[in-house]
């Protein structure tokens, strides 16, 4: 409890205390104030309005030079549950550990309390809801029979819930007694708390299930604060320096404060876009409180053997094909949009088609991609710091958590004679790092500050010798510039349906009285134009991003592999890779139940990650379980497993994590999973010192019927082209031996994407009644186990397995999921993703007045569908029912009959006319 006698603002009370009030003087440097107001609020107000108070106190002291009350208060924080509340605490109570050591600080101006007191305030609770712990206390017996509550107890782990390694027992007590004197231990009133909770049910998003805390939880958690070491439990973020020198100590504080910059930012009713997305990207994060899995802290190499490096010239070669690839493919979008832009004038009346346009574009395209490529670092620089809140990470701060990373990054430098790499850094809350660059000087290293809060010493330093591998492997440019040009598009679709929300959020509902009745009921048409004209845009938009990124998907996993395999080669250390993975993998899974959606970022910048989001989302959500390597098996032992991929980022995680096993295996040092020598027969000793990459396959026969099946409409696209050659054939025969009547099928184009189209769509309609069988009542598993679902390791997409969950619709709201590109359904076990396919697919989704799965996130929903286990597991929706009765149905077999029979009218036609 904050004495108020002791307080800068004896000679000032507010008439009316205010949240709102104290924050906003907060913000505005006015500390006295600001103190007034939140001390009566952390006093007299719900737990909600106290927490946050608190959090605005502990700044207000910190600036007014009252460390001794902040650091109280931060260790008052550190016990309540929510780890918001804890992180926040945890960070600054660091800080002012680091700024005023114990010995340093000032007297408090609070006498200390006698004994009697003491005692007094031990059996009465306090009115923040917080109880003073003293050990000699009648309390303190209790605190040892609580056993029930003490199985209840939510631990203050890292968010990826693991165990780390237990310290010295020796440095344990030395750590201890040197703290001891200096920390006070303190214990939220549980009964307090629960009333408060009841009383206000939407409490839960700021105290998730407070409970008590015993002894030695208290004990270890305050020892860890002051502990400077790398372990994952005792990381807490340092204040990271801005690189504008605009920015005051308020803001810097919010940037560092996630839970007080939502609390701040809220006060003010104008954002700007630029404000709003990172607050958005940034503030949001709760993490939830994870279950604990014990690692077995697997060892590393020491010294000796080394993995031979694989030769390059197959991955230049790769490269170079998807360069050309991407560059015909971007060439030939940029000329359809063109002569489509103009037909599209031409058949309007009044207007006249753009001459430029009928130009041939491809000198003036070339130049443009030259200056992306030249400008690339700084451009995706400017974007990151603009949309997401980039800031310069100091070498200092990541010595701070790991030493090993940053000679790791000395030396490379040195090696390559690069003056240095520059390191970035991300204020949020998801592990993640990515990297790029134009040349090696202007490389850039980016991760996160959740990532470096969850990841131990060692793992870190395995993340950055990922990064830097892809220097010395040289596939940093084209990765670099194929992601700038996915920015493009991918930007342009995600602030046109943010715009387009937030117009009709405001004529909605802050529309300003004062204006005038005829522009009040214009004003809904020009909206409706734009919303028409944002739908359509960022529906193309979202459409040509997918279609950029298809041929850099065989590059982005082929890159994966070489990357691990150089990190192993400079750390030694596999395992230490492995648990960075898996972390990440957990840690993004984790991130879309915290923010009940995909970021932007870790959509639009996966093939840049050490983990697509994609392949985290299920795979991360089961991790927590003790039996996970079995997850892993389909990704090792599936046979198809190398054809499903084929849409992917990366590869499977399984197929990752296996390799890794063989390094450790190589250096003869034990694994840190057991997935099994399910290949030992296939796998040479020599394989690792190779030039090539290992292939893992498995010696189970490949049941071809069902192969061909499920890849139907591509092997009769092959029939198709096949079919299309015969005929150029027997043009060129009818022109040898002289029947004119014929020649002509020698090189016609319409005849060659007649045949591939007519090819695709027989495919589909062979595939169709596989692919989507009946649902029958007497067929339908309500439920079934999700995790012997994923460890059938014969399935394929084709089995069709027909189930119905009971969950809820995490994903965007508003017109950015109007596609239904972003749906996943939260069940009791875990994530699974939603595919939904309105009857006239994407144009049917554009119709205005529709019903959208995106109009039932955040609800409990009843989905029936079809299970599919692929690379990445998914069901087809054929129906989403909430609580209240609404239903959605999805239309995947009408549609794909629609395509099927378009595509087949439209290539005979070709073939017939050839004419496009």
């Amino acid at each position: 409890m904050i004495d108020k006698t002791s307080s800068a603002t004896d000679n000032y009370v507010p008439e009316k205390p205010s949240l709102k009030t104290g924050l906003l003087a907060l913000k505005q440097k006015d500390y006295p104030q600001a103190i007034a107001h939140l001390e009566i609020i952390a006093q007299q107000e719900s737990l909600k309005q106290k927490l946050k108070a608190q959090m605005g106190l502990v700044i207000a002291y910190e600036k007014t030079k009252q460390v001794d009350r902040a650091i109280s208060l931060c260790r008052n924080l550190t016990k309540i549950s929510d780890s918001e509340v804890q992180s926040f605490a945890h960070r600054h109570l660091k800080e002012l550990l680091k700024q005023y050591p114990p010995n340093n600080l000032k007297k408090s101006t609070i006498p200390p309390p006698k004994a009697s007191e003491t005692s007094t305030q031990n059996q009465q609770p306090i009115e923040t809801g917080f109880v003073p712990f003293n050990p000699n206390s009648d309390q303190s017996k209790s605190a040892k029979n609580s056993n029930d509550i003490s199985k209840e107890n939510i631990d203050l782990s890292v968010e990826t819930g693991f165990q780390p390694i237990a310290e010295n027992p020796n440095i344990s007590e030395i750590k201890s007694s040197q703290t001891s004197n200096s920390l006070k231990h303190s214990q939220p009133n549980k009964n307090d708390i629960e009333a408060n909770k009841n009383q206000l049910p939407d409490l839960s998003n700021i105290v998730n299930k407070s409970n008590l805390k015993n002894t030695n939880e208290s004990h270890q958690i305050s020892t860890e604060i002051t502990s400077d070491e790398p372990e994952n439990s005792s990381k807490t973020s340092d204040i990271v320096q801005h690189s504008q020198a605009n920015k005051n100590n308020i803001e810097a504080d919010k940037n560092s404060s996630p839970a007080l910059s939502s609390t701040v930012n809220n006060s003010d009713s104008k954002t700007t876009n630029e404000s709003h997305q990172t607050s958005t990207e940034i503030t949001s994060d709760k993490p939830e409180n994870l279950p604990k899995l014990k690692w077995r802290e697997a060892g590393r190499a020491k010294g000796g053997r080394r993995l031979k490096s694989p030769n390059l010239t197959l991955l230049w070669l790769e490269q170079i094909v998807v360069a050309i690839t991407l560059f015909w493919l971007s060439l030939t979008i940029l000329k359809f949009s063109l002569d489509a832009t103009n037909d599209f004038l031409v058949w309007l009346p009044h207007f006249r088609p753009i001459q430029l346009f009928y130009r041939d574009p491809t000198r003036n395209f070339i130049i443009f991609l030259l200056g992306l490529f030249i400008f690339s670092p700084w451009l995706i620089d400017g974007l990151l710091i603009l949309t997401y809140g980039l800031q310069t990470l100091p070498t200092t701060t990541l010595i701070n958590y790991s030493k090993e990373a940053n000679k790791l990054l000395r030396n490379f430098s040195k090696k390559q004679k690069i003056r240095g790499i520059t390191l970035k850094i991300l204020p949020i809350d998801v592990p993640i790092a990515f990297s790029y660059g134009c040349l090696p000087r202007f490389y850039r290293i980016v991760v996160s500050q959740g990532l470096l809060d969850n990841l131990a010493e060692d793992e870190i330093a395995t993340i950055y010798a990922r990064e830097i591998s892809h220097v010395q492997n040289g596939d940093f440019r084209l990765m670099s510039m194929a992601n700038l040009m996915l920015q493009i598009p991918y930007t342009i679709y995600w602030q046109l349906t943010f715009w387009a929300d937030w117009i009709l959020d405001f004529i909605n509902h802050q529309l300003p009285d004062f204006l005038p009745e005829f522009i009040k009921s214009f004003l809904p048409i020009l909206v409706s134009v734009f919303r028409a004209f944002a739908a359509i845009i960022s529906t193309l938009s979202y459409g040509l991003y997918w279609l950029l990124k298809l041929p850099i998907l065989w590059l982005s996993r082929r890159r994966v592999y070489y990357s691990d395999r150089l990190a192993c080669n400079l750390t030694g250390n596999p395992n230490g890779l492995t648990r960075a993975i898996l972390k990440i993998t957990i840690g993004m899974a984790n991130d879309v139940k915290n923010q009940t959606k995909i970021r932007n970022l870790l959509e639009s910048f996966e093939i840049l990650m050490p983990v697509g989001i994609n392949q985290a989302i299920t795979t991360g959500s089961f991790l927590s379980d003790s039996g996970f390597e079995s997850i892993f098996n389909w990704d090792i032992v599936n046979p198809y497993r190398q054809w499903l991929e084929i849409n992917n980022s990366h590869p499977l995680l399984g197929d990752r994590l296996k390799r890794l096993t063989l390094y450790a295996n190589f250096w003869k040092i034990e694994t840190e999973l057991n997935l099994g020598n399910i290949n030992a027969d296939l796998t040479a000793k020599n394989q690792l010192s190779g030039t090539q990459e290992e292939n893992i396959y498995t010696p189970q026969n490949l049941d071809w019927q069902k192969l061909l099946l499920q890849g139907a409409p591509f092997f009769c696209t092959l029939i198709g082209l096949g079919f299309a050659i015969f005929l150029w054939l027997i043009g060129v025969i009818s022109s040898a031996i002289g029947l004119w009547r014929l020649d002509w099928l020698f090189g016609d184009i319409s005849i060659l994407v007649g045949c591939l189209t007519i090819g695709f769509s027989l495919g589909i309609l062979i595939r169709i009644n596989h692919f989507f069988p009946d649902i029958k009542q007497t067929q339908l598993s309500q439920n079934p186990d999700l995790v012997e679902l994923l460890t059938d390791l014969k399935a394929l997409p084709l089995d069709s397995q027909i189930i119905q969950f009971k969950g809820k619709l995490l994903g965007k709201s508003g017109m950015s999921n109007w596609l239904g590109q972003d749906l996943v359904v939260k069940t009791t076990k875990g994530l699974v993703r939603l595919h939904y396919s309105h009857n006239f697919g994407p144009l049917g989704n554009l119709w205005p007045k529709i019903d959208r799965p995106s109009d039932l996130v955040g609800k409990s929903i009843t989905v029936t569908g079809w299970w599919r286990r692929g690379a990445t597991p998914w069901i087809d929706i054929n129906a989403l029912k909430s609580e209240n009765g609404q239903s959605i149905h999805s239309g995947h077999p009408v549609w794909s009959t629609i395509v099927a029979f378009t595509l087949a009218i439209w290539g005979a036609y070709m073939v017939y006319t050839g004419r496009f």
